[in-house]
């Protein structure tokens, strides 16, 4: 269920987007597409973690590649969770020592991630607690917004 909202909301997002500028009729040509930023609970979250410049082009698609990967890991290994839950069962089986090979291949992708943020202290367990903090204990904005939408 998580998995799936990213990309739905994205297309959805450039899909109105689209919709929304076709029917302007005083365009002549198409603007260049800008490079869309991270949403400000996303920018806050990096930060928080020592990521000077997380919205920067470079830092941008590789943050919106693990985010995207975090929460398709997180859907297909606590499905039916809510999404606190489901970091907080992740977080005990690192912890534990007996996480799957899903949380090995996100660890993987974190590895990936800290290459290219030049952030070499980033630990899984310390950015999903990270990430837990930014989620509203109800429908809230940001980016539990959109996740309790998805509900």
């Amino acid at each position: 269920m998580i998995s799936t909202l990213l990309p739905i909301a994205s297309i959805a997002l450039k899909l109105g987007s689209y919709l929304l500028s076709s029917n302007a009729k005083a365009q002549p040509a198409p603007e260049p597409v800008q490079e869309e930023r991270l949403p400000p609970t996303v920018q806050s979250l990096f930060q928080r973690l020592g990521v000077k410049d997380a919205d920067s082009e470079q830092n941008h698609s590789a943050i919106n590649h693990f985010m995207s990967e975090l929460l398709q890991t997180l859907g297909q290994e606590h499905n039916g969770q809510s999404l606190p839950q489901a970091i907080n069962t992740a977080r005990s089986q690192l912890a534990n020592g007996t996480q799957s090979t899903r949380l090995d291949a996100l660890q993987s992708e974190l590895a990936t991630l800290k290459g290219t943020l030049g952030n070499s202290d980033l630990n899984l367990d310390q950015l999903l607690g990270a990430f837990k903090q930014t989620l509203p204990n109800g429908k809230g904005e940001g980016v539990g917004k959109l996740l309790n939408a998805s509900a």
